[in-house]
């Protein structure tokens, strides 16, 4: 472990060094843990299972799924600050045994042909009016290329998009995921709820020029309706927003809104959380026709894909993200998770598309030497 550390730090500094190297023990160890960063930030973090050192921190980090009933539950882990990482910590975890991973099998990838099917079986529920909006989402395999390392592509993910949130987490049940989100969730920062709407996707462009098309705006304004009902529905005021307006993350381009709403001390922020979670970004509208829509056609379970992680103290520190641009890793492939909004004016070909684009955020780096 002091070597890999001592090789690390040729390019990385010695927290960054100490938590990759804890990281990989953690693995050996079939020991649950996250290491994370956020946007615009050089700082990693770790949270690793409860019970297996004794730490002082309160923060914990929350891995939840993309809905309460699925087969993978909601974790909760403890949050391990880089100067909490000593030697004796080191030791403790050390000296447990080594542990066989379970074998965890992958969601499998369909055609086009099969994705261009189930599209249409969404577009039956809108002309029947029983949705306006749901998400269809696939999964892309890909052979794990030879020596893939999964702490060094979380470093190389940190590197090639400081603007999202990276993470990568191991639950024993649950084997290796890894992503870099663009979308903040929920986060409670001065004594405010912050929020953002997010959606409606094209292929980045250099000249950073963007037209967005009547059914992209319609989009957007699904998920910006449902943000503000909830916080109005719980007394929140709008403080302030901004957008809609165009950003760019790894190979694509949304539009974006920003929002601020006060508080309501007379609630608990898992309330807000239940209510805002899934948005229309990721779920549809009317909410519950849309899931039901999703869980009918869509053909496999999303388990933490387009669920949420971050920290939380539950109560007054709440930094939560959308789980998305993200990967699930296997022995000998990786599931890349893509999806897209399908509404009434939508074009299946298009659709295709940009499901393609979005997985080039994980794709186009995964081969890049650290």
């Amino acid at each position: 472990m002091k070597k890999e550390a001592i090789d690390l730090n040729k390019k990385y500094d010695l927290k960054t060094a100490s938590i990759i190297s804890l990281s990989k023990l953690l693995l050996q160890k079939g020991i649950a843990f996250c290491c994370y960063r956020f946007p615009n930030s050089s700082e990693i973090h770790l949270a690793i299972q409860k019970g297996i050192v004794n730490l002082n921190d309160k923060t914990e980090l929350i891995i939840a799924p993309f809905q309460e009933n699925a087969s993978v539950k909601k974790i909760m882990l403890q949050k391990i600050s880089s100067e909490n990482i000593s030697d004796e910590i080191v030791e403790i975890i050390n000296a447990l045994p080594n542990v066989a991973l379970k074998r965890i099998s992958l969601p499998k990838e369909e055609s086009k042909e099969k994705y261009l099917e189930r599209i249409q079986n969404y577009l039956e529920e809108i002309r029947a009016q029983k949705i306006s909006k749901a998400i269809l989402s696939r999964v892309i395999n890909i052979k794990k290329p030879k020596g893939f390392d999964a702490s060094h592509f979380f470093l190389k993910l940190c590197e090639s998009y400081p603007e999202t949130f990276v993470n990568l987490f191991f639950i024993p049940e649950s084997g290796l995921w890894m992503g870099a989100s663009p979308e903040l969730l929920l986060e409670i920062k001065n004594d405010q709820y912050h929020t953002i709407a997010l959606a409606a996707t094209q292929p980045r462009n250099e000249n950073k020029d963007y037209v967005w098309v009547e059914k992209e705006k319609e989009e957007h304004r699904f998920v910006q309706e449902h943000i503000e009902s909830v916080f109005q529905q719980n007394n929140c005021s709008l403080i302030s927003t901004k957008g809609p307006y165009s950003i760019e993350s790894g190979k694509v381009a949304h539009l974006k809104t920003e929002y601020i709403f006060s508080t309501n001390l007379t609630l608990h922020s898992s309330q807000i959380l239940n209510q805002l979670h899934p948005t229309p970004a990721i779920g549809g509208l009317p909410v519950k026709e849309a899931l039901h829509c999703i869980a009918q056609y869509e053909g496999y379970p999303r388990n933490y894909y387009a669920g949420y992680l971050g920290e939380t103290n539950g109560k007054d520190l709440v930094r939560l993200y959308i789980n998305l641009r993200c990967m699930q890793i296997g022995e000998e492939e990786i599931a890349l998770f893509v999806g897209g909004g399908i509404s009434a004016d939508s074009n299946p070909e298009n659709e295709w598309k940009e499901t393609i684009q979005k997985s080039l955020t994980l794709l186009q780096i995964i081969d890049k030497p650290l």
